[in-house]
């Protein structure tokens, strides 16, 4: 089956976005946040993978949550970062008037990248990846209830 191979490898590029993350996040360099929404999309992704749900190439993440059933234990939590979305594209580029869109502060960000890696965790520990063995597929790539 192809999605439990495309669930563990989504979830392990996200634990690299994560850790990139944290490490700019150190340096106080404002990408920090873009690769935390990034490693908080990929988490939505897996989890719609699951679902045998395609989120297209969008960015926003509540549209994506919104696809992820209630049954799902992991909504709350997905819906917790959701607003991470502002990091994808608005955050990235100077505005019109050439003004720098400032990045979240010291503290918000530190409380997003911990709610990001709790539901990484938590997604992987559920669809049963191990996210530092590369290759090896989800051994419970189902809908997760």
């Amino acid at each position: 089956m192809i999605a439990d191979l495309v669930i563990a490898n989504t979830l392990r590029i996200a634990r690299e976005d994560l850790d990139g993350a944290v490490a700019l996040a150190k340096l106080g360099n404002r990408n920090a946040a873009y690769l935390c929404e990034q490693a908080a999309e990929k988490v939505i992704r897996a989890v719609l993978t699951s679902e045998n749900k395609h989120a297209g190439i969008r960015h926003q993440l509540d549209a994506m949550v919104d696809l992820v059933p209630d049954e799902n234990p992991l909504k709350p939590a997905l819906r917790e970062i959701e607003e991470l979305a502002a990091y994808a594209t608005t955050f990235r580029y100077p505005t019109p008037a050439g003004r720098i869109p400032g990045a979240p502060s010291k503290d918000e960000l530190k409380e997003l990248l911990a709610k990001v890696e709790a539901v990484l965790s938590e997604s992987a520990l559920r669809f049963g990846v191990e996210l530092r063995l590369q290759g090896t597929p989800a051994s419970r790539p189902q809908p997760i209830r």
